[in-house]
């Protein structure tokens, strides 16, 4: 069986341009015009390996359908995609801090959405639904900063810091990788698991989201550091 996207925008012209681009690459589809009708049928759409939330939706807006997608025990997990027709950077913030995974920005072409869209579903296959039971039993650390990946859990001085999944396997990356410089499209093929070299934004917001978790203090070498001309870092330096 292909796998389930699930699609909630509540203009019937975006929304059957959606939904026909995804039916020609082989996904199947429910559509949605609210949250409210979406999670009325939560149990038809169970097995759902992404989810394309517009923000701007009556009642029920896209940031509380996502808000509500992550207290949900079956789809806690899986990719959250949002649209959005404001180019506004606030928003993508705020998306990306409730835990969306990435944000689209209206007009969008059909070949980096469809892009987008693989690259997610790819990587949620690859790696599956997260949990305790996990059998990674990997620790990474650096300086302060320790990362339990069977646990999926970060820490910075023994304090435990929240992350979406997405601002996790960013810093995982990074640290793995430490002291070596990477552009914006070396993070997004990564990461992401992006085939094209798109939207690069979507990394420097994340990586501001990352630098305010983690705390870096002004008088500090920052964790990740800038290169000029290069795109980002994980700092290998004692703090």
């Amino acid at each position: 069986m292909q796998p389930l996207i699930v699609v909630v925008e509540d203009d019937p012209v975006i929304s059957e341009l959606i939904v026909y681009n995804l039916a020609s690459e082989g996904y199947r589809t429910r559509a949605f015009s609210n949250g409210r009708s979406m999670f009325d049928a939560r149990g038809e759409i169970s097995d759902a390996v992404l989810f394309i939330l517009d923000i701007m939706l009556p009642g029920m807006d896209g940031i509380e359908i996502c808000k509500n997608v992550r207290t949900t025990t079956v789809f806690e997990n899986v990719p959250v995609i949002m649209l959005t027709a404001r180019n506004n950077e606030m928003d993508k913030v705020n998306a990306l801090d409730i835990g969306a995974d990435d944000y689209i920005t209206k007009p969008f072409g059909v070949r980096e959405f469809l892009s987008r869209v693989k690259a997610h579903i790819r990587r949620y296959l690859k790696e599956g639904p997260i949990s305790e039971e996990s059998t990674r039993t990997d620790t990474i650390s650096s300086s302060d900063i320790v990362i339990d990946d069977t646990k999926h859990r970060v820490f910075r001085n023994g304090q435990e810091i929240m992350m979406t999944n997405r601002e996790y396997e960013l810093l995982k990356f990074m640290m793995r990788n430490k002291g070596i410089a990477y552009s914006r499209d070396d993070l997004l093929l990564n990461v992401w698991g992006y085939d094209y070299a798109g939207e690069t934004r979507t990394v420097d917001v994340h990586i501001r989201q990352l630098r305010r978790k983690i705390g870096d203090k002004k008088d500090e070498i920052p964790v990740i550091e800038t290169v000029r001309g290069r795109g980002y870092r994980f700092n290998d330096q004692k703090i």
